[in-house]
């Protein structure tokens, strides 16, 4: 489904944060406790208790038939099958929404499994959806990050971008004196600047407009990566410093991040006094740093609230395909395997009687086989006849389980 490209001129984006699971939450929580405009929040979680702390007034409590309000417990399948649960919850809560941007940490049951279906929903509702994720430290196990990974695979099927954030990393940003919280809150940090900056960059008017049609038109085409930075300068030669930031932005050095771009944009928002030679400066840099063959898009922004600073935000994506972002792949389904020869019956020519002569009793054998077959007895695979659908009731009739194959439910052996 596709947003109508006609969009109302002075329509502000409808912009939605949404934390999925308790990292997710917890990231939300912090974003509800800042000054960011124009942009509403709300949390997920499969854990009721831990949504009844949240200061976020926009949040609701999935799949209680299924986890009962306890969580998924690190279940990735009971995350999926909470969402899945309430769909029609999170269909309203994704309604309306031109740009969504999902926030959850992956390696646990909730944030793995019900943020792929959440970014489908908001996908089919015509969406632009960008996740922003967390991954394990490298001290955890690595089940739990192989489940990040895979989580990770199955969002990039379903979002217009997929930005990881990498706790090893943002552990690093911190001072070794810093408790684990302040560690957690520089990550909370990052992305509350990069929500800030993509909603900065879709609604506010600037010198030069970067509109949602270009945001769209960059994500419309699954892409093997994302590159995502920031940069900040400010007093004297607040640009340069700028671009000296972004270089150094730790979500630029990382391998889940591409090192160059098939489309680049590029977002400049600086106080009065940011001149064109400023921007022209941030602009040859970036390109010639992240994507000389590029297809590039930019905007400029004056902000007098920021006095002598200068941010930079750059969304790109790497390895872009000819496939538009795919629905969420749906589970395939179970196939039953026959073990059996494979057999061939020639049909005989019917015998036709000529009119006023009699037919020969002798060739008048309709059924009769030219070719002498062997029988072969059909074993379904652990002798189950209804494979996927185990767990389903079975259609009953008079006492007798429909769903069972008659010649089973009679004992009849086939004979070919």
């Amino acid at each position: 489904m596709l947003l109508d490209t006609n969009l109302d001129e002075n329509a502000t984006i409808r912009i939605k944060v949404i934390g999925v699971g308790g990292a997710g939450s917890n990231i939300v929580d912090r974003l509800a406790l800042s000054t960011i405009k124009g942009v509403d929040l709300a949390i997920v979680n499969s854990d009721q208790q831990a949504l009844s702390n949240s200061p976020v007034g926009n949040k609701f409590c999935i799949g209680k038939s299924v986890t009962g309000g306890l969580g998924a417990g690190g279940d990735v399948e009971a995350g999926r099958e909470a969402a899945l649960a309430d769909d029609e919850v999170i269909d309203a809560l994704v309604a309306n929404c031109d740009l969504v941007f999902l926030v959850a940490g992956l390696g646990g049951g909730t944030g793995t499994g019900a943020t792929p279906v959440i970014a489908e929903r908001a996908l089919r509702n015509g969406a632009v959806v960008i996740a922003f994720v967390a991954l394990p430290f490298t001290i955890e196990r690595a089940v739990r990050a192989n489940l990040a990974q895979e989580g990770m695979t199955r969002l990039r099927d379903v979002c217009n971008a997929v930005i990881p954030l990498p706790n090893d990393l943002l552990i690093q940003e911190s001072d070794s004196g810093s408790s684990l919280l302040d560690a957690f809150s520089k990550a909370d940090a990052w992305i509350e600047r990069a929500v800030v900056s993509i909603s900065m960059m879709m609604n506010k008017v600037g010198l030069i407009n970067l509109d949602f049609a270009q945001l769209r038109l960059a994500f419309s085409h699954k892409a093997g990566k994302t590159l995502f930075g920031l940069g900040n300068g400010k007093g004297e030669d607040a640009a340069d410093k700028a671009i000296e930031d972004f270089k150094l932005c730790p979500l630029l050095h990382t391998p889940e991040f591409s090192k160059t771009a098939d489309f680049l944009l590029v977002n400049i928002v600086g106080g009065a006094q940011i001149g064109i030679s400023d921007t022209q400066k941030i602009m040859e840099s970036v390109v010639a740093e992240f994507g000389a063959e590029a297809n590039v898009a930019m905007g400029a922004v004056v902000d007098e609230d920021l006095g002598d600073q200068v941010e930079i935000c750059v969304i790109g994506t790497s390895d872009v395909s000819d496939v538009p972002v795919s629905r969420y792949p749906k589970k395939k389904r179970a196939t039953r395997t026959a073990s059996h020869a494979a057999v061939v019956v020639e049909a005989p020519t019917p015998v036709k009687a000529e009119r006023g002569k009699p037919i020969d009793a002798s060739t008048n054998r309709t059924h009769e086989r030219k070719k002498k077959v062997e029988q072969e007895e059909f074993v379904f695979s652990n002798g189950d006849p209804k494979g996927e659908f185990e767990n389903s009731p079975g259609t009953i009739f008079e006492g007798q389980d429909l769903d069972t194959p008659t010649y089973l439910r009679r004992g009849v052996k086939i004979v070919l």
